[in-house]
């Protein structure tokens, strides 16, 4: 196996491991394991933490999914201090994703990552991967368009600047079928999907006053393609996000200081929860 492979595998499995660690809240069990064992100061401590562990961890996971039903600021939550946001941004051109996702990674030192540059890059790369996306956008079958650009997404989440400070991904995915792919097979899921929600005419005004307006991703026609597309998904992202735990609806309407406050405040108020809601 050469040095690249192990280094994909070891970035592979600690990417695995740290989601497992965040998903069942490990570190906060036994940080809170700890501190009452000090407390207590059992004459057995094995069997004080056989006895108690499960206490400890329903107590976590129920008061955890209450303050996210609720929504409700309880300090008892706040994040890990070495917690890395993984985030997606999502929502109709016009919305604001790209600036917002700038703002973000800047406030929260993260990774920017956008799905457009990263595949318009990856074509001019000489490798296995950028092979399969010629093929597949040659070919210009949905299908394996949306598996190879998943792929690209996947290579890029798991190299370690993505790793060690977490990221933030704009334009991808785009459809349901791509939210359900990273978010159930991806290594390194995002723990964070924000959905930026603008009426189509606002998000069109905003665009037509674009001072790039007429370079060629920015004309009358592919914004209609892009309001299209995202017309006819809408209704099955929607249903999807609305069931996951992950998600935050933020109003893009607003000026983007009054956006960018109030989806600060979602970040920091809401307790983290990963998963299907029940």
């Amino acid at each position: 196996m050469s040095t690249s492979s192990i280094k994909l595998s070891l970035a592979e499995y600690s990417a695995e491991l740290m989601v497992y660690f965040e998903r069942h809240k490990l570190i906060e069990i036994i940080t809170r394991l700890m501190v009452e064992i000090g407390l207590v100061r059992p004459t057995n401590p094995q069997h004080w933490i056989a006895t108690n562990i499960r206490r400890i961890a329903d107590e976590f996971y129920h008061k955890c999914l209450e303050a996210s039903y609720m929504a409700n600021k309880i300090d008892y939550f706040k994040l890990p201090r070495h917690f890395h946001h993984r985030i997606i941004i999502f929502g109709r051109s016009g919305s604001g994703r790209k600036t917002q996702a700038l703002s973000i990674a800047k406030r929260f030192n993260l990774v920017y990552i956008d799905a457009e540059n990263l595949i318009y890059t990856t074509f001019f790369r000489n490798d296995i991967t950028a092979q399969i996306l010629h093929k597949a956008f040659m070919a210009d079958v949905a299908k394996d368009k949306s598996a190879a650009l998943s792929k690209v997404i996947q290579q890029r989440l798991l190299q370690m600047d993505a790793l060690r400070q977490g990221w933030v991904l704009s334009n991808f995915p785009r459809n349901v079928e791509e939210f359900t792919e990273i978010f159930e097979k991806f290594k390194i899921p995002p723990n964070k999907v924000i959905y930026l929600q603008c009426p189509e005419i606002m998000a069109m005004r905003r665009l037509v006053t674009k001072p790039d307006l007429g370079c060629p991703q920015n004309n009358c026609k592919y914004m209609e393609h892009e309001m299209l597309y995202f017309s006819q998904n809408e209704e099955a992202v929607n249903a999807y996000l609305a069931r996951r735990h992950e998600t935050i609806y933020i109003d893009s309407t607003p000026c983007f200081e009054a956006v960018r406050t109030n989806l600060w405040t979602q970040m920091e108020r809401l307790p983290y929860v990963m998963g299907y809601k029940r």
